[in-house]
């Protein structure tokens, strides 16, 4: 059984951070383990913001999140 504060902080990351993270996974070749020890994030999360980012440059807008992408963002 596992301890209630064996859990990682919560890390906060802005927009811009995330968009660099993801930005080095799709365009520089970094993997999601490299983009994970460079950051600090987890592996779900540095999922995310890959798949996400890779929709906003299909064109396809978040729903119920921040875009990433200076195109995808409210005005």
């Amino acid at each position: 059984m596992t301890s209630a504060n064996t859990r990682k902080p919560k890390i906060i990351f802005t927009a811009e951070q995330r968009l660099e993270y993801a930005k080095l996974m799709v365009d520089e070749g970094y993997s999601n383990k490299q983009v994970m020890d460079i950051s600090g994030a987890g592996a779900s999360a540095v999922t995310r913001w890959k798949k996400q980012y890779l929709e906003e440059l299909n064109g396809k807008t978040p729903e119920g999140k921040q875009a990433l992408t200076p195109e995808q963002q409210p005005f």
